[in-house]
């Protein structure tokens, strides 16, 4: 029988943020210094799914895709109330990367910040909501997030 973990469950505030971002493991902890030590945000919802944001922007190529996307991020709007939306793509994005889900493999960086810019201004119009973009570029060893205009 396995001993029983606790944590506290925090101060059951609403989220002020909601994050969207990739699932990729190598980037986790860098992308959650970034949101709480950087960007200040405490208590956030997140969807983390491979790519980050780049299932809002499938329309034309995978259209449910993108309607399951835009309703998880209305979901959580309705219920999470949050102040902004927070959007982070990344350099050596393996979903960029992989055939499957993109015509040109060779300037992934340029892909990912255009979908950055283009769920930014989705989030804005549909929500009425602030959004904030952010890629977040290697450089030797170290993550150095950029504002996405």
């Amino acid at each position: 029988m396995a001993n029983n973990y606790q944590v506290p469950f925090g101060s059951h505030q609403q989220p002020e943020s909601l994050v969207i971002h990739c699932s990729d493991g190598r980037f986790q902890a860098h992308f959650r210094r970034f949101v709480v030590e950087h960007l200040g945000v405490e208590e956030y919802a997140l969807i983390a799914v491979p790519g980050g944001c780049h299932f809002l922007t499938l329309l034309d190529y995978l259209p449910k895709f993108s309607w399951v996307g835009w309703r998880w991020v209305k979901f959580l709007v309705d219920v999470a109330k949050p102040k902004k939306v927070i959007l982070i793509g990344h350099d050596d994005c393996l979903w960029y990367k992989d055939f499957r889900f993109s015509l040109d493999r060779h300037d992934t960086r340029e892909k990912t910040i255009h979908d950055l810019k283009g769920v930014k201004a989705g989030v804005e119009s549909r929500f009425q909501l602030r959004a904030e973009a952010y890629f977040a570029r290697l450089d030797g060893g170290q993550v150095v997030f950029e504002a996405v205009g």
